[in-house]
């Protein structure tokens, strides 16, 4: 029997709200509630896995479950009661709703198909700073010489603090136990590596940026990227531009600059024409860029330089979509677009 898949990650409209319409739920393709009552966001969500899962194990037929969930993105909220309201902050009690959330999940592929169902759970970016206590932390990320530029180093950056972000992998009996892996993944892995697990192949004539990382889930290899690219996401550069490359342990800044902080302070967009490089190994901070006369940057600049000329060569050669949903009134998210404010309620 082909394995199933439960990939949950908490996601975030591409947009930073919506001003023009209420923000709708979605159940597939449909929109099933609009604006979306958070207070009882997370029960839908577990009361929709649970069925699916019911549902697709008694079948007997392999499942994929993606679930983009709303935590721990702003604005935060947790499904009432809580037991002590006033001693709780609301960025804890919604991690613990999602923890809760996630585990009830979990519980219910060991009930129902444990020995043969992946899961598979990672976020997308780090903390939004510029929300403060509702944002969460960046851990040993610190991004120092960006925060000593001014402004975050963490979501809307390509710093670690806002590209970096943990993932765990359950499967007993495939996935080791208590086991952690230092390999270079990335969530463009998950597709191809789903693909490989059920006996399938990646369609034809097209370039997969993501690798099968099967032997690292599996505790069998520590090999994933040898380079990883971080396209500029909001803080500096043309929006998606690459400009950051990760290369092993290195890391290398064509530009940089601070997303807005806590206090409100931005950093300025400096463009690096040698760029600025980190070795992650000794400098998780990101604090002290190499010294470009060193041995270890004159090294490490012509093999930046190659790969970067290598993945935008890629890009153009390859096939690429060129729709503008953006000037497609068809895929507006409302239900209703003739009112000022869409508004329906299906569930």
């Amino acid at each position: 029997m082909l394995p199933s898949y439960v990939a949950v990650w908490p996601r975030n409209p591409e947009r930073d709200c919506y001003t023009d319409v209420a923000l709708p739920l979605y159940e597939n393709l449909n929109i099933v509630e609009q604006p979306v009552n958070l207070s009882g966001l997370a029960r839908k969500y577990l009361e929709k896995a649970v069925a699916f899962i019911e549902q697709a194990s008694t079948s007997g037929r392999p499942f994929l479950l993606y679930m983009g969930l709303a935590h721990m993105h702003v604005p935060l909220s947790v499904t009432p009661p809580l037991e002590n309201p006033g001693s709780q902050r609301p960025y804890r009690a919604s991690l613990q709703e999602m923890d809760s959330l996630v585990g009830q999940i979990k519980d219910k592929v060991d009930h129902m198909a444990k020995e043969n169902t992946l899961l598979w759970i990672t976020g997308d970016n780090g903390p939004w700073a510029q929300k403060c206590e509702l944002a969460g932390s960046v851990g040993p990320f610190f991004g120092l010489w960006q925060t000593h530029q001014g402004g975050s180093s963490a979501k809307q950056t390509t710093w670690e603090g806002g590209h970096r972000v943990p993932a765990l992998a359950y499967w007993p009996g495939r996935v080791p136990a208590n086991a952690t892996s230092t390999a270079l993944l990335s969530m463009l892995d998950i597709f191809p590596t789903a693909i490989a697990l059920a006996g399938a192949s990646l369609p034809p004539n097209r370039n997969f940026d993501g690798l099968d990382v099967s032997e690292v889930l599996f505790g069998r290899s520590q090999v994933g990227h040898r380079v990883l690219f971080h396209p500029n996401s909001g803080a500096a550069g043309e929006y998606g531009g690459l400009q950051t490359v990760r290369l092993d342990h290195h890391k290398a800044f064509y530009i940089t600059g601070g997303a807005k902080a806590c206090d409100g302070s931005t950093g300025p967009e400096q463009l690096h024409a040698s760029p600025l490089i980190f070795n992650l190994e000794d400098d998780a901070a990101e604090a002290a860029p190499l010294q470009r006369g060193s041995p270890e940057y004159q090294a490490v600049l012509p093999k930046v330089t190659r790969v970067l000329a290598d993945v935008l060569q890629d890009i153009a050669d390859d096939n690429s979509s060129r729709a503008d949903y953006s000037q497609d009134p068809s895929v507006t998210p409302c239900c209703s677009p003739s009112q000022i404010a869409c508004r329906c309620q299906t569930v």
